[in-house]
């Protein structure tokens, strides 16, 4: 289980979200981010035995759907083209990202409660780590990559702090208050995104953003309220 937690809820994440994010606002990432709970509450139906599906999950989902849309910006599935194409590739890839946490997370909550947090962070970064060499070979043969202090600087508080210090903090909640309650923090990844995203690079808040951050917010509370 170690393994799928480093590949699935480490590895895949950081690959998709870095990838994505060079077609996309960090703040339209950090928005699709925030679909965690929606799908926590359908993962934890499958893959847990007290948090079974119920209507009022399904209503939330079906408002957090729409949500989603409104991110996606529903007229670009009408109107699909070269340029923006990549754009709606890269939305579902931050989703599927944002999939392999939530799914990891519960795998971590049901089979791993007899390791201790920082033993699940340092084997699932260590597998991680490892499933990602093949492609780091593959990208440095085909484009080698030139280190400055500029560069390295940012890749080291990457590692230390979004990273070993967050993971570690992740797996502890999830061992402690299950999946469910963890998968709350993608309340606050939305808006911190929007306000990073404004202050530090200059990036637009679309109208069309805002009112689905609050649907998938509405979706959830009435998901938990309700259940």
């Amino acid at each position: 289980m170690l393994v799928f937690v480093g590949i699935v809820g480490n590895f895949l994440p950081f690959y998709l979200i870095s990838w994505s994010e060079q077609h996309i606002q960090s703040s339209t990432a950090g928005i699709l981010m925030g679909v965690g709970p929606i799908l926590t509450l359908i993962l934890s139906h499958f893959f847990t035995k007290d948090d079974k599906f119920t209507i009022s999950k399904l209503i939330s989902i079906c408002i957090g759907f729409v949500g989603v849309l409104f991110i996606f910006e529903i007229d670009t599935f009408f109107n699909i083209n070269s340029s923006n194409s990549i754009q709606l590739l890269s939305k579902f890839l931050i989703i599927l990202a944002a999939l392999g946490y939530m799914l990891s997370n519960i795998v971590a909550y049901n089979t791993l409660k007899h390791i201790d947090s920082f033993s699940i962070t340092f084997f699932a970064t260590l597998f991680g780590a490892l499933a990602s060499i093949p492609f780091l070979v593959i990208s440095e043969f085909n484009q080698p990559s030139y280190f400055t202090l500029n560069s390295i600087l940012p890749i080291l508080y990457l590692g230390l702090f979004p990273t070993a210090l967050a993971f570690q903090l992740r797996y502890h909640i999830t061992k402690t208050s299950g999946p469910v309650f963890l998968s709350y923090v993608a309340y606050l990844i939305p808006i911190f995104a929007l306000i990073w995203g404004f202050i530090l690079l200059s990036e637009d808040i679309k109208v069309s953003s805002s009112i689905g951050i609050c649907l998938i917010l509405l979706g959830v509370f009435v998901g938990r309220k309700y259940q």
